[in-house]
């Protein structure tokens, strides 16, 4: 795994969150996303570990982008993965995604995809990057970390960054399409050498911090 993030909760303050019934939510911020989205929500225990590699895939779906607490549920998803950045997939009539093709237009840290369903089928479609990650030791394979509504014959670039926003979460779960947050958001910062990240929950500010 490239990166490791350890959320501590004191078991005073985890009484008070499982009692509300509330759960810790992370989301990535991505470039070219049209909404944020839940990329995981899980029940918080005392110490919390969570890792994941840098490797995403491109997924469609016709769920609305433009709805909060909408469910993203991935349709169709580039295979074999993960996708390759720098590269743009076609979508087709057929509902798959094609080989990539290099493009000088597309940075090396970005995805692109290309819309070629007809639009008398469906005037537009839902695209964003996947990724997984372990909670715990447990796999969550492949969940949405962005979305994006592109029309018939368009196409959209995505470029996911390494920062993790954290919060805790009493409405939604994993791969959720969300405007309103609940609670105060922090921000795990990695790259540039930074690969290991441990955080504190503080009940007064309702922040993780490092």
């Amino acid at each position: 795994m490239d990166f490791s993030l350890t959320l501590d909760i004191a078991p005073a303050d985890l009484d008070v969150i499982n009692s509300a019934q509330q759960k810790i939510a992370l989301a990535k911020p991505v470039g070219g996303s049209k909404a944020e989205v839940i990329w995981l929500a899980f029940d918080a225990f005392e110490s919390n570990t969570i890792e994941w590699s840098e490797e995403y895939w491109l997924y469609a779906s016709t769920v609305s982008a433009s709805t909060p607490g909408t469910l993203i549920t991935k349709l169709s998803e580039v295979q074999p993965g993960p996708a390759v950045s720098g590269s743009t997939y076609t979508f087709s009539n057929t509902a798959t995604f094609g080989d990539p093709v290099k493009n000088p237009d597309v940075e090396k840290d970005t995805f692109s995809a290309v819309n070629d369903m007809d639009y008398s089928k469906y005037p537009s479609l839902t695209f964003g990057l996947s990724q997984s990650a372990q909670i715990n030791q447990k796999l969550q394979e492949r969940k949405p970390i962005s979305a994006s509504s592109v029309l018939a014959t368009q196409s959209v670039q995505i470029t996911p960054y390494t920062n993790v926003y954290i919060w805790l979460e009493g409405h939604f779960e994993s791969s959720t399409i969300v405007t309103d947050v609940t609670g105060k958001k922090a921000v795990a910062k990695f790259g540039g050498g930074v690969n290991e990240v441990t955080m504190a929950y503080d009940a007064k500010s309702g922040l993780f911090h490092a």
